[in-house]
């Protein structure tokens, strides 16, 4: 099996997790890695620890170092509540240009942080949500109720064509009036 360098790997996977990255096989096409190979990276990605350098490689589009992406990428992985909660603070002073360069900083899209801050808001205010977990089970208990109608609703229909079927439509050709 060939061997890559970390700062090979720490691009691909920073090729791969960009909001518009490229697909693992796309990926591999283009760069001669096998596609099973940048999968296991990309799965990895979440518990690697990068080695910081202190001399610069490969400086990407965004002024980073392919190192400085995945880890940037790995925090936002790991993070915490606490984690989160600090992150929140730290930027709600933060507009603009400046709210924009913290957020890169810290590979957080604008639509995670406002997530976190509600949260934070409804945690502090001690405003009740529903678990994931309890709409699920609600969800299901919807759906299996639903399945149990539209069951016996079939029943019905069949039975109701067996009875036409043995029965007749109810109307026969008998005359009501007797002869005589």
């Amino acid at each position: 099996m060939k061997e890559y360098s970390e700062t090979v790997k720490a691009r691909m996977i920073s090729r791969l997790l960009r909001p518009h990255g490229v697909s693992a096989a796309a990926l591999s096409k283009e760069s001669g890695i096998s596609q099973p190979t940048l999968s296991r990276w990309l799965k990895g990605a979440a518990t690697i620890e990068p080695v910081a350098s202190k001399r610069k490689r490969g400086i990407g589009a965004n002024g980073q170092t392919a190192t400085e992406e995945v880890s940037s990428i790995t925090r936002a992985v790991r993070r915490t509540g606490a984690n989160k909660l600090a992150v929140v603070q730290r930027a709600s002073g933060l507009e603009g240009e400046a709210l924009g360069a913290f957020l890169r900083h810290e590979g957080v899209h604008l639509a995670e942080l406002e997530e976190w801050r509600k949260l934070a808001e409804d945690a502090l205010s001690g405003a009740k949500r529903h678990s994931p977990s309890k709409e699920l089970r609600r969800l299901k208990a919807e759906l299996a109720r639903k399945e149990k109608a539209l069951v016996e609703t079939a029943v019905l229909l069949v039975l109701k064509k067996k009875v036409e079927a043995i029965w007749g439509d109810g109307d026969d050709d008998t005359d009501s009036r007797s002869d005589g």
